[in-house]
């Protein structure tokens, strides 16, 4: 035996050794995407997909335009002509942040309140740009 061939068993011994807990983990990795293959057959779900991308909830799911949240309400937003669920205090997501805002700087209208009745509050078309500064700016004034 030459000392270049043992010097190479022994390092592939060491290589293989230390790499033996990868290569489990990695067919331990490809059993579990096996049985979501499995699992999406059975679903019917169609995933469009390419090599290399993950399953995602949407594309599992279908072509569904909404998932329900839970403890979502049934309830409509209390803005007039909003089509979307209330998520808190009788607003949607979108109008409850512009009510927060609104109240922040000192511009809340009379007619929006908290916890008010489905399509009862006026939308409100705020000024934007330099306009919009320049009121913020007028109502930080004020609210000092």
């Amino acid at each position: 035996m030459s000392v270049d061939k043992v010097v190479r068993d022994i390092v592939r011994s060491e290589v293989e050794r230390m790499i033996a807990p990868l290569a489990a983990a990695v067919e331990n990795l490809q059993h579990q995407g096996t049985l979501a293959q499995k699992l999406t057959a059975l679903l019917g779900a169609s995933p469009k997909r390419g090599p290399g991308r993950k399953l995602s909830l949407k594309s599992m799911l279908g072509n569904k335009k909404r998932i329900r949240v839970e403890g979502a309400t049934d309830r409509p937003c209390a803005l007039i002509g909003c089509e979307r669920d209330a998520r808190s205090k009788g607003y949607c997501a979108a109008h409850y942040q512009k009510l927060r805002m609104l109240a922040r700087t000192g511009r809340l209208p009379l007619g929006w309140s908290e916890y008010a009745p489905p399509h009862s509050v006026k939308d409100i078309v705020l000024p934007r740009g330099r306009a919009g500064a320049k009121a913020l700016a007028a109502a930080r004034k004020v609210k000092r």
